[in-house]
């Protein structure tokens, strides 16, 4: 009995066990089902906060354009208030400034009445008057104004005092149309050569003999142009030469000219003033006086044992000694300009310590451009166009120029033409003669001048500046 009992209280054990076993897995089915639920709602919940988050974000966004559209409003308007305020600002300026002229020109115009003695009162009538005088011409018709015009002189011829005004006025209308005309002529002597220079230039050696050719060719040609500079340059290289011995010489003459131009005009000693009026009176020798003197001279003495006929280095020589083409003309122009420069600029180089010889060329010289400028176009043009030094010192032979080129054209022309130029001469015949000669002779005077017309155009404004500067004033 007691193994059965045991038996049926193992079994009663075991079907507890078994109904415990059940129970807690209907216990467990149950949670997971409550469990799912819970899941599906966090998930709902979940997508509830993003779409709000969404929705906030929308409307965080749209809250901040309607701020920026604001804020751009709110600038607009304010730039336009800065506008509007800037211009009432400048509108009450220009007021401002009109009433300040009016005042200024209302107290200048009662200033004048007073100094002049004029009534106020009298001037606004005679401006009264002379508005409706100027109303009453502007309504007659012109017949009526010619009408009132000439009864208006007629009655100032009888007036002594507005005809005194009238004779004056007509007076000076007189002068300044004679002015004109002297002015008028002056200019056209002064460039009619040039014009003539440039028609016969330009015109074919056939229009010597055509009466009807004054000033315009009837045939344009250059062959006169390649004649002239045929002869001008047959020789050699007579412009280039030419160029380069006037700048040497202006470079020379323009230190060797300065130097006593500045002793003359500060440093004094016994008989400075003598010396310097016979150096001044060397411009009334004439240079043909001299030129049989200056020829033996340097043909039978040498310098240093070099003989200076026929080189170059002759004029050179001279022009360094102050003996240049009209070298007394520039010493008078340095001395005026050294004597018109103010005294203390001297005195401060001497406190600092400057010798003579450092004042001149650092302190004194510098401060008279003007005068240098002068003196060097003016001693390249003369040395350009000199044939006095040139003829004298025969260095023409070695260093052909055009003044001695254009001397000798004559001799040289025929040749020329028979040899560069036979077509021209077959062509011609028997019209080669004087008129030709001078036809040849005007346009190579022409060419000859080009280098100087070129190199003026360049430097006008400055010479016009430096010869007002040159000082010519106080002996």
């Amino acid at each position: 009995m007691t193994t059965n009992e045991e038996k049926d209280v193992e079994l009663v054990e075991q079907e507890e066990k078994d109904t415990e076993l059940e129970t807690s897995e209907e216990q467990t089915s149950e949670e997971q089902v409550e469990e799912m639920p819970e899941v599906e709602s966090e998930e709902e919940t979940k997508e509830e906060v993003s779409e709000e988050q969404a929705e906030e974000e929308q409307t965080s966004d749209e809250v901040q354009v309607n701020a920026d559209a604001a804020s751009e409003e709110d600038s607009t308007a304010k730039l336009m208030k800065e506008a509007q305020e800037a211009e009432i600002v400048e509108k009450n300026n220009a007021e401002r400034d009109a009433y300040v002229t009016k005042l200024c020109y209302d107290r200048a115009l009662a200033q004048f009445y007073e100094e002049e003695g004029i009534d106020p009162e009298q001037e606004k009538t005679a401006k009264e008057e002379r508005e409706a005088h100027q109303k009453m011409l502007d309504e007659m018709s012109y017949g009526e104004e010619l009408k009132y015009e000439f009864n208006q002189l007629k009655a100032d011829l009888q007036n002594p005092t507005r005809k005194k005004i009238r004779i004056n006025h007509a007076v000076g209308i007189i002068i300044s149309i004679a002015r004109a005309i002297i002015l008028f002529g002056l200019c056209f002597i002064i460039i009619m050569p040039m014009i003539e220079k440039l028609s016969y230039a330009l015109r074919s050696p056939m229009d010597i003999s055509n009466p009807q050719v004054i000033w315009i060719p009837e045939i344009w040609s250059t062959l006169n142009i390649n004649i002239s500079y045929t002869l001008l340059t047959m020789e050699g290289h007579s412009f280039t030469n030419s160029i380069i011995l006037s700048a040497i010489t202006t470079l020379l003459q323009v230190i060797a000219t300065a130097i006593p131009g500045y002793a003359f005009a500060r440093l004094k000693f016994k008989g400075s003033n003598i010396i310097f009026y016979l150096v001044i009176a060397s411009l009334a020798i004439p240079n043909e006086a001299l030129k049989v003197s200056r020829t033996l001279f340097f043909t039978y003495y040498s310098f240093f044992g070099y003989s200076l006929v026929g080189s170059s280095l002759a004029i050179y020589i001279m022009t360094i000694f102050g003996q240049g083409v009209r070298s007394a003309i520039f010493i008078f122009l340095f001395r005026q300009a050294f004597r018109n420069l103010p005294m203390e600029l001297e005195e401060s180089a001497e406190i600092d310590g400057a010798s003579v010889l450092r004042t001149f060329w650092s302190v004194m010289f510098p401060n008279v451009r003007g005068t240098i400028v002068t003196v060097a176009l003016f001693a390249f043009v003369w040395q350009y166009n000199d044939y006095y030094f040139a003829n004298l010192f025969s260095y023409q032979r070695s260093h052909p120029l055009v003044t001695t080129a254009l001397a000798g054209f004559s001799e040289n022309l025929n040749s020329v033409i028979g040899t560069q130029f036979l077509s021209l001469k077959q062509e011609m015949g028997d019209v080669i003669g004087s008129e030709f000669y001078e036809l040849i002779e005007q346009t190579a005077a022409l060419l000859m001048m080009i280098p100087l017309l070129i190199g003026y155009l360049f430097v006008q404004r400055l010479f016009v500046e430096s010869v007002e500067r040159s000082g010519l004033t106080g002996m």
